[in-house]
């Protein structure tokens, strides 16, 4: 029961990190207008939510050293707040940027308390499921906030209110964690030169491995970003729908994801899981490929089905595969692969929104596929590099 509840505190992290990410399709351009500025010039705001997400995840490599996982939560959700606070009573640009890097801080180190729960809570042999669970989370929160923010669009309700809502979200979780007990107080995990136990070149090894995970989660992360941010504008530029039909996008990309996390938690308990993230890798960029060629809105809408149904598992096996990369993955090393990703999703918004503005909405499509394509080469590279090298796996404990 206490592994259970634990897992549910961090299934509910990430579905909280989902809400902050999730609504930038949907309310980039009522924030544009908020702030008198264009939607290219508007979309760095996330860059500001994810390089809070970066803070937070370099201060958490040491933060678990010195503080438990509920003091960690608790100092984490409190910043959060603060950070809502700023967004619902921003009325600059200036001000929203410090309320979106305060939130992305909470949310982001929250997040990382949730993956060190998994990390702590399950075996290696199970740790690929878990972590797909909190991407289920993830991916439902994808379809249900913003969904939300829609609604209170549509409504006449402010830019920011879906924000609201995830906050309301992110104190009952809060409560429930102060509530629960978390696995608090083990001994760290070694370090990856200690974990390993061989040579300098096992250890070598390790490390480029670890980087190309790395690499992969980054360049996916900043590919998804790209996605989610750009396609209801380009959607609605394409092929000339109203803003309401073009945002159903991003709930069309998280919808089906859900049903594509839970198949996903099924194969690799029967099919080895470096074959589920390859094949996941492959048809991420057909599908990415396909969706800048796309010749018509229900051609587009089809293939993001797919892509939100084939992808999302990506980014936790990722995690999975390259903490298996020692024998026992310390919390500073998946912290280490969630910051790779971080960079990645924080350097997005800037980069596809300087993308866009020197050559069209279009050309966000084009990037997402660009990054969905390094993201299977790093994929693929490391996993030959395992194949090659014969590497000893983590021992189920």
């Amino acid at each position: 029961m206490r592994t259970l509840l634990a897992t549910l505190i961090a299934i509910g992290a990430y579905a909280i990190m989902s809400g902050f990410l999730t609504q930038g399709g949907v309310i980039l351009r009522p924030a544009a207008l908020e702030f008198g500025r264009t939607a290219a010039a508007t979309a760095p705001l996330f860059s500001y939510l994810l390089g809070g997400n970066l803070v937070g995840f370099v201060l958490c490599l040491v933060l678990f050293d010195v503080l438990s996982i509920k003091r960690v939560f608790t100092l984490a959700y409190a910043v959060l707040f603060a950070g809502v606070a700023f967004i619902v009573t921003a009325h600059t640009f200036a001000s929203a940027a410090i309320g979106f890097a305060l939130a992305g801080f909470g949310a982001g180190i929250g997040l990382s308390c949730g993956a060190v729960i998994i990390t702590r809570s399950y075996a290696a042999h199970r740790r690929a499921a878990a972590f797909l669970g909190t991407d289920c989370a993830f991916s439902v929160a994808g379809f249900v906030f913003p969904a939300i923010a829609s609604f209170a669009l549509g409504a006449g309700g402010s830019w920011h209110t879906g924000y609201l809502v995830v906050a309301v979200c992110a104190a009952l979780l809060l409560v429930l964690a102060l509530l629960v007990p978390l696995p608090d107080g083990l001994p760290a995990a070694p370090a990856i030169d200690d974990a390993l136990h061989e040579s300098a070149p096992a250890v070598a090894g390790a490390r480029v491995r670890v980087a190309l995970f790395a690499a992969g989660l980054c360049l996916y992360l900043c590919g998804q970003s790209t996605f989610l941010t750009w396609a209801p504008l380009a959607l609605a530029e394409r092929f000339a729908l109203p803003a309401s039909q073009a945002n159903a996008i991003v709930g069309t990309f998280w919808g089906p994801s859900i049903i594509g996390l839970l198949t996903a938690g099924v194969l690799v308990s029967v099919v080895a899981p470096r074959a589920v993230l390859a094949c996941a890798g492959t048809v991420a960029a057909l599908c990415t490929c396909a969706l800048a060629l796309a010749w018509s809105a229900p051609a587009f809408f089809v293939l993001t089905l797919v892509f939100g149904l084939t992808s999302t598992c990506m980014y936790k096996l990722m995690i999975s595969i390259g903490s298996e990369q020692v024998v026992t993955p310390s919390p500073r090393l998946v912290t280490l692969l969630l910051l790779a990703g971080a960079v990645g999703g924080m350097l997005a918004p800037a980069l596809s929104g300087w993308v866009v503005a020197t050559f069209g909405l279009q050309a966000g499509t084009v990037m997402t596929f660009v990054c969905y394509a390094g993201a299977l080469v790093a994929v693929l590279a490391g996993l030959g590099l395992e194949a090659a090298g014969g590497v000893r796996r983590a021992v189920p404990s």
